[in-house]
């Protein structure tokens, strides 16, 4: 056998075994320094992964200010808020009058003769947000979810037997999220001015509860309050950029009415400022002093407003 065939068949080291490669061209085995080198050139050689584009979220209960505060999110440079988002909320489902949702594959898929799982509506949901973010990250664009917490804690959801939207993509993706708050008396004063009576009973009492519910599922995430960002509307919408690792627009403020959110159910107006209470009835406030739940609540945000 010719010595060029001979070579043909004698089998080559292992690929990227750095002590197979040594022997191959040496014949014997080198320094351990020699193999950490090798090791080394070979780490560097390696193509780094693609860091993942920067998910945000704002989480908040409703007639909190939300809508206020993400709208100012909005008027950031190179920044998109989707507002009020759920897959999984079913206020949509039991109000639709219509099936008519073309651009909404999830409500279709959900209100079927035969819909989709929470599983599955939750995976379509997120297929979507990732497409939306890989593109405008590559535009140099961030993405800010506007969560619906209304939907998964004040209905007749069992809220413990599903996950929030900050859970639906903590294991998946990057994420920079915040919560904000406002007295929970003011919270309560709006929610029966807008008779959203979606939970039963619709008492201050079990109000609380809820809310209680809301903020351990988001205990981790910084708190931001309303009553702050009105009086001082730069130095929190700065801070909450910070937080949510947004670029920020000293001007914000002057682009704040080219924004229009769904959700605007409060006080309307384009002025940041504090606004008077609603008047109080006599009777809500004993509700809320006796309620132990609400005391609790008001203790826990940090407001006495009695």
């Amino acid at each position: 056998m010719s010595e060029h065939a001979r070579r043909e068949l004698t089998p080559s080291p292992g690929r990227g075994d750095p002590l197979a490669i040594l022997d191959a061209r040496f014949g014997q085995r080198h320094a351990s320094a020699d193999i950490h080198a090798l090791e080394a050139l070979f780490e560097r050689s390696r193509k780094p992964e693609p860091a993942r584009p920067l998910l945000r979220m704002i989480n908040h209960m409703a007639c909190t200010g939300g809508t206020l505060i993400a709208r100012g999110l909005n008027a950031q440079p190179n920044t998109l808020v989707l507002s009020e988002v759920d897959p999984l909320s079913s206020i949509q489902l039991t109000t639709m009058r219509s099936r008519f949702a073309p651009t909404d594959p999830i409500l279709l898929a959900r209100v079927g003769l035969f819909p989709v799982s929470d599983e599955v509506a939750v995976e379509m949901f997120q297929a979507s947000v990732d497409v939306l973010l890989t593109r405008l990250d590559r535009q140099g664009r961030g993405l800010v979810l506007r969560g619906h917490a209304h939907s998964q804690f004040c209905t007749e959801q069992d809220w413990a037997a599903r996950p929030t939207l900050f859970e639906m993509f903590s294991r998946k993706t990057s994420i920079a999220s915040v919560v904000t708050v406002r007295d929970p008396l003011d919270s309560w004063l709006s929610l029966i001015e807008n008779d959203w009576r979606h939970f039963d009973p619709f008492s201050i009492d079990e109000y609380a509860r809820r809310y209680h519910a809301f903020l351990d599922r988001h205990a981790e995430l910084p708190c931001f309050k309303y009553e702050n960002f009105v009086n001082d509307p730069d130095a929190e919408m700065r801070r909450m950029c910070e937080a949510l690792e947004l670029r920020y627009n000293s001007d914000w403020r002057s682009l704040i009415s080219a924004y229009r959110l769904s959700g605007d159910s409060g006080r309307r107006g384009d002025t940041i400022a504090p606004r008077p209470r609603r008047e109080v009835p006599d009777a809500l406030l004993e509700q809320a002093g006796t309620s132990s739940r609400f005391v609790e609540l008001c203790d826990r945000l940090e407001y006495h407003t009695q």
